[in-house]
């Protein structure tokens, strides 16, 4: 009995030193497995900042640089022909809404994130403040020979939401789309019911299109899908995120169908004031599409 039992504690210690072992092992998985993550994590962290730094460096330095430069030449009366005065009075004013565009949107962005951005909810009616979107974007479109067409009816019903950020909405979405198409490409506005809660506005532009993880990286805050080298086309990334956020904010949601090669869809759902259950606003709308 006594070698049983002195045979049995020994296995039993070997058991038991096993389990200690193997517990070990399996935290010191655990850890590199999460100390890997945390070092990904960083890199990314990282590498988003460089890119951020370096696109707004860019979005500050261009208009700045605008700015100086031509108050410069005017206030030492370098140039004294009156038509180059009042062109360059346009550029300095150009540069400057730029710049105060740029400081609204990152300010919009840290009061999203801090939930402390709120809407004033009221019916109102689409085609007035469509209106107002297409003549602030319509210039931009003649440059570049861009048809905006609009395929809206008088008769859309009322919908809830604050006209200002309804407004920031939709002129961030033309803008887009107007940027990203190319010449003597298309734009088109389409708003329509198709739910008995919710009107539906759509976007639709001929540009190149996104792929699936380029869509996820243009609803990100500050991310671009040209970066860097590549990047052709002005902007700090704020535009679809911003109006995403607005969109839930309405309690409402912002979708995009896109197809490389061919143009982009995107859409926002805004609550109809005749709605009988109105949705209710997300907390904090930019982490609900993370």
């Amino acid at each position: 009995m006594r070698t049983f039992g002195k045979s049995w504690f020994r296995q039993g210690s070997l058991i038991a030193d096993y389990g200690e072992h193997f517990g070990h092992g399996v935290r010191q998985q655990k850890q590199a497995i999460a100390l890997e993550a945390s070092k990904v994590d960083a890199e990314l962290a990282s590498k988003a900042k460089s890119e951020f730094i370096a696109n707004m460096s860019h979005e500050l330095r261009t208009p700045l640089n605008a700015i100086i430069g031509f108050s410069d030449m005017l206030a030492t009366k370098t140039v004294t022909n009156p038509e180059k005065v009042v062109q360059y009075s346009q550029y300095i004013q150009q540069a400057a809404e730029h710049l105060l565009a740029l400081i609204n949107g990152i300010l919009d962005v840290s009061k999203i994130q801090a939930g402390k951005l709120s809407v004033d909810l009221e019916p109102v009616a689409l085609a007035n403040v469509l209106d107002q979107c297409l003549f602030i974007t319509d210039a931009k479109a003649k440059e570049k020979n861009i048809a905006v067409e609009s395929h809206t009816s008088e008769r859309v019903p009322l919908i809830l939401a604050d006209p200002l950020r309804l407004k920031q909405i939709l002129i961030n979405l033309l803008s887009n789309a107007v940027k990203f198409t190319p010449e003597w490409g298309r734009v088109r506005v389409d708003a329509s019911v198709k739910t008995a809660d919710f009107l539906t506005i759509s976007v639709t532009d001929t540009g190149p299109g996104m792929s699936a993880p380029e869509i996820e990286t243009a609803m990100s805050p500050f991310g671009q899908v040209e970066s860097g080298f590549s990047k052709r086309h002005e902007g700090t990334g704020l535009g679809l995120p911003i109006a995403f956020a607005l969109a839930r904010l309405h309690g409402g949601d912002l979708q995009i169908h896109s197809t490389k090669g061919v143009g982009t869809r995107v859409s926002i759902l805004i609550p109809l004031a005749t709605s009988l259950n109105r949705p209710q606003p997300a907390s904090n709308p930019l982490s609900t599409h993370q």
